[in-house]
């Protein structure tokens, strides 16, 4: 008895035609209809003109094996797009099969290169259908692709879908809406927030905002603060972390309040604005919360929204430092430097005079470089 079918694999192809020595898109496309059906066995299922200028579609299919290809033509961009798609099974054969395919692929490309003097290129296989999700994106939307094998929580809380999933080199990971938060792999991210060995937190007075993974917590600790407070709203967060993510909060969480510190399940802006209206202040704050966003379009109502909110924490965690208080925050990745000349330029109109600088660290989990911010508020 064969295994059911439970996968299927995606092969891209593009083809730049302003790239190929003046060759036009009939040309391209007659060569690449003659490779498809050599290579693959497949035959024209359908094909049709599109409305206006919207290019050519063209479909091919191959009952044998089981595999189609969509051959899409677009003629405002001058692109021509191969998408090579075909289910597998987990038994060996059908993986020798998809392996043989791979190379045809591969075949396909090179051909179509050597035909054209270039201009063509191929994406990695795109596996569909997993029963783990492995990919996701970067804070500037490129493709990321993980090793994760299984799902160990998923369950959306009253703000967030809430998931960790177990990777063979990263350990445990916590996604927040399908972004990634935080591994157990992922010290550099909170030595980065902390800006570690440079700033010494012995005896200090620290609010953390966020951080409901506990892993900021659990290493600030090991720092002999004064007393550390950390607020986050979402209980899933921290429940899910304390079984799943010891790898880096270890056993902190295990204790919502002792004598050197207390976590506070609430909303951190009503806290900031009771400790600034009782005149509480804190050595220390970290803004572990929201990424800062991509756009700052004011016609953009998410990321409007979410600047407002970036603000608000802005003026109120100042009005509870006191002159040489320090505000510590993580940014967004440093490929995103428009999004970073944004929240330096917030810096820059808040109303209190302060010093501020960047530096980054390479975050496994992100697979990208990312930035934080060392803030001192003067007076």
């Amino acid at each position: 008895m064969s295994t059911p079918t439970n996968r299927a694999f995606s092969h891209l192809i593009s083809i730049r035609w302003d790239c190929c020595n003046g060759l036009g898109p009939e040309a391209i496309l007659s060569r690449a209809k003659d490779l498809l059906k050599t290579k693959f066995t497949v035959n024209p299922s359908y094909e049709a003109q599109l409305p206006g200028d919207g290019g050519s579609i063209a479909l091919f299919s191959s009952i044998e094996s089981n595999l189609t290809v969509l051959l899409r033509r677009y003629n405002a961009n001058q692109l021509i797009t191969f998408n090579i798609e075909y289910p597998v099974t987990w038994d060996q054969s059908a993986l020798d099969s998809q392996r043989a395919i791979s190379r045809k692929v591969d075949d396909l490309k090179n051909e179509l290169n050597d035909f054209l003097g270039g201009g063509v290129e191929k994406i990695p296989a795109l596996k569909l259908g997993t029963s783990v999700p492995n990919y996701y994106a970067s804070s500037d939307d490129r493709l990321l692709e993980y090793d994760f094998e299984q799902v160990l929580f998923d369950k959306k809380s009253d703000y967030q879908q809430v998931k960790i999933l177990k990777s063979k080199t990263l350990g445990n990971a916590l996604f927040l809406d399908d972004l990634q938060n935080l591994a157990e792999k992922d010290l550099p991210y909170t030595h980065g927030l902390m800006h570690f060995g440079h700033f010494d937190y012995k005896d200090k007075d620290i609010l953390i905002l966020g951080g409901g993974d506990g892993g900021l917590l659990h290493e600030l600790l090991k720092e002999n603060p004064k007393h550390v407070i950390m607020i986050d709203i979402d209980q899933v967060v921290i429940e899910s972390c304390r079984v799943h993510l010891r790898g880096a909060c270890g056993s902190t969480m295990d204790q919502m309040k002792t004598d050197k510190y207390e976590i506070i399940v609430a909303d951190c802006i009503k806290y900031l604005e009771e400790y600034a209206t009782n005149g509480k202040k804190f050595d220390v704050i970290f803004n572990d919360l929201t990424d800062i966003p991509l756009s700052s379009d004011s016609n953009d109502q998410v990321a409007s929204d979410l600047w407002s909110f970036i603000k608000k924490i802005l003026l109120l965690s100042f009005k509870c430092l006191p002159a040489g208080g320090k505000y510590f925050n993580h940014a967004i990745g440093s490929g995103c430097t428009s999004a970073l000349e944004a929240y330096e330029n917030v810096l820059k109109d808040l109303p209190y005079k302060i010093q501020f600088s960047a530096h980054a660290s390479f975050v496994p989990s992100f697979l990208e470089e990312w930035v934080f911010y060392d803030i001192t508020k003067l007076e």
